[in-house]
C-alpha cells in the first residue's frame, strides 16, 4: 500500500512509520520536513501535496500541537479557532480533498484523543474537538463511496517505554492501533488507545486529575 503519514516526525508518527515500513510504501509528510511538506490549514497546500503524491491507498493523520491547553478562564476566541482549524477542520480537509485521489477501498485514519471523555482543567479547548472528530468519523464513514474506509484513533497520554499506569500508553503501543485501522477491514470505528481506561457511562465525564492523579 502507498500510505501518506501526516505528522510522521512526531512521537506517535515515528512509531507508526516504523511499524508500517518494509510492508508498505511510506510517504512522510510534515509542516517543515518530510518527503513532502504541507500546511494542512491551507487548502492549496493540501491540494498541492495530493498532486505530488498522486494516487494513494491510505492516509494517516497524526499531527501534534494541534490545540491549545489553558485554564478555561484564560481562553479566548483565537485559542478555540486555533484548535478548530487544526484538530478538526484540518483533518476533515484531508478526507474531503483526498477522496478523489485515494484508491477504491482506501482508508483514512484520523486522530482524536481521550480528553473528550476524561477532561482536565486545561483541556476545554481540546476535548470538544476530539469529540467532534469522533462524530465526524462515525457519521461520514457510512456515506463514503467506492469502498473507502474512515477510522479514528483516540490516544491517551503517550509516555516513554517502561512507564506504566492506568490511562498511559507508549507511542509504540499507540502505533499498533493505527496499523490495525489501516490493515483491517472495518470502517467508522473509534479505536481507543486509553491504557486500560474504559468508556465512561453516559453522563460520567470524569476529570483526568481524578483518574490519573
Amino acid at each position: 500500500m502507498k500510505i501518506i503519514i501526516a505528522g510522521a516526525s512526531g512521537k506517535i508518527g515515528t512509531e507508526v512509520c516504523n511499524s508500517l515500513k518494509g510492508k508498505h510504501d511510506i510517504i512522510r509528510v510534515g509542516f517543515r520536513n518530510g518527503d513532502i511538506t504541507c500546511d494542512y490549514t491551507d487548502p492549496d497546500s493540501v491540494n498541492n501535496m495530493f498532486q505530488k503524491v498522486g494516487q494513494f491507498d491510505a492516509l494517516i493523520s497524526v499531527i501534534g500541537n494541534d490545540s491549545v491547553f489553558k485554564p478555561y478562564e484564560s481562553l479566548n476566541d483565537e485559542d478555540y479557532t486555533y484548535g478548530f482549524e487544526r484538530k478538526f477542520l484540518g483533518q476533515v480537509r484531508f478526507v474531503k480533498l483526498g477522496e478523489p485521489c485515494i484508491t477504491d477501498n482506501g482508508v483514512f485514519v484520523l486522530t482524536s484523543g481521550f480528553l473528550s471523555h476524561y477532561p482536565n482543567p486545561a483541556s476545554i479547548a481540546t476535548g470538544p474537538l476530539n469529540a467532534a472528530i469522533d462524530t465526524f468519523v462515525n457519521n461520514t464513514a457510512p456515506i463514503l463511496q467506492r469502498g473507502i474506509r474512515l477510522n479514528v484513533v483516540s490516544p491517551a497520554p503517550v509516555v516513554n517505554s517502561g512507564q506504566t499506569g492506568l490511562g498511559l500508553v507508549t507511542a509504540k503501543e499507540t502505533a499498533q492501533y493505527y496499523v490495525d485501522a489501516v490493515e483491517g477491514s472495518f470502517s467508522g470505528k473509534v479505536l481507543r488507545a486509553w491504557g486500560g481506561l474504559q468508556l465512561p457511562v453516559e453522563g460520567d465525564f470524569r476529570s483526568t486529575t481524578t483518574i490519573l492523579g
